[in-house]
């Protein structure tokens, strides 16, 4: 990715597609070889989170900062805009749930309402924020593309990497022999979902999916896709327009950001190297009261609605399209 984005800087500056074919050809090589070391990992079966005590008061003081912060932030930065305030006091919550609530809150309404509002929350800042510029066409059918590419690849990987899709099955005496598919109730995201579980031996593929799973994973897909969108069409006019930004500074602002999201696989590169003793990782990860998968979380949303309103700043400097303002902008 990174020797692509040299060269379309040296080499391709006339050939933009080029650029962009070897950063996707890069991306997708990184991503198969990352699920690829997922499926060999090895899981410390027998082992107890040494870390389990300090899971809660480490969530409580994270859920403090993040709600304190986002409504301070918002006050002195943003009075006009509690939609900011409102997304970062949400996924500050969301990090703290598990151990604010009572039994984990695993049928508590609050924990739906969360599961739903933060994608909400997203999507009515990026409406305020970006819609404008995609209406005007900045996003054209190369950038679009790419980004539906870029989004289908990080669905596969999130599938993947948080282990809902596995091509290594267990096997074993009270393992499945015989395709199924068979419905479920999954604790996660935050409460109990409906969920749908499948095997099949022939290919051979197993996996589960729950509706908040679902409704998370394309949140996160779907920021990503925005950015890479956008990416691309900063990327095109860069070729052009130098005062815009360089092709380096957009690709390690998407990659950043992306690579928030990617903290379930942690552990996995780290059992290649480290074995079981990287077990501490796994269970940060796993452990339902273990705050760090939400902090991920939390910190992918947050940087990709930032990295979108970035893109969209930028594009709009290069007076490269006609934006009107929305009546809330007027």
């Amino acid at each position: 990715m990174g020797g692509s984005a040299f060269l379309g800087q040296r080499v391709w500056s006339d050939h933009p597609t080029r650029t962009l074919s070897g950063v996707l050809i890069g991306l997708g090589v990184a991503l198969l070889g990352t699920i690829a070391i997922i499926q060999i990992q090895i899981e410390p079966v027998g082992t107890t989170p040494s870390l389990h005590a300090w899971y809660p008061p480490l969530a409580v003081v994270i859920t403090g900062l993040l709600t304190t912060g986002s409504l301070l932030l918002g006050v002195w930065q943003w009075p006009t805009r509690p939609e900011y305030s409102a997304l970062g006091f949400a996924l500050g919550i969301w990090v703290g749930y598990p151990a604010l609530m009572p039994n984990s809150g695993y049928r508590n309404p609050l924990g739906y309402l969360l599961v739903v509002v933060v994608p909400l929350l997203a999507g009515y800042i990026l409406w305020r924020d970006v819609w404008p510029l995609i209406r005007s066409d900045v996003i054209d059918g190369i950038s679009g593309r790419v980004g539906g590419l870029v989004a289908a690849m990080f669905g596969v990987f999130f599938l993947f990497s948080a282990g809902l899709f596995t091509v290594n099955p267990e096997q074993g005496v009270n393992g499945p022999t015989s395709a199924f598919v068979t419905t479920a109730s999954f604790a996660n995201p935050l409460v109990v979902w409906p969920a749908v579980e499948f095997y099949l031996p022939s290919l051979p593929l197993a996996g589960a999916m729950s509706v908040g799973t679902a409704l998370l994973i394309g949140t996160l897909v779907g920021l990503i896709g925005l950015n890479a969108s956008m990416m691309t069409s900063v990327w095109q006019r860069s070729l052009e327009l130098p005062s815009s930004g360089g092709v380096l500074g957009g690709l390690a602002t998407t990659g950043a950001t992306a690579c928030c999201c990617c903290g379930p696989a942690v552990y996995a590169v780290a059992s290649v190297f480290f074995g079981v003793s990287a077990s501490p990782l796994y269970w940060a990860f796993i452990d339902p009261a273990s705050p760090l998968g939400a902090l991920f979380f939390a910190a992918a949303v947050i940087l990709l609605v930032w990295s979108a309103k970035r893109f969209a700043a930028q594009l709009a400097d290069t007076d490269a399209c006609s934006v009107q303002p929305t009546h809330g902008d007027e």
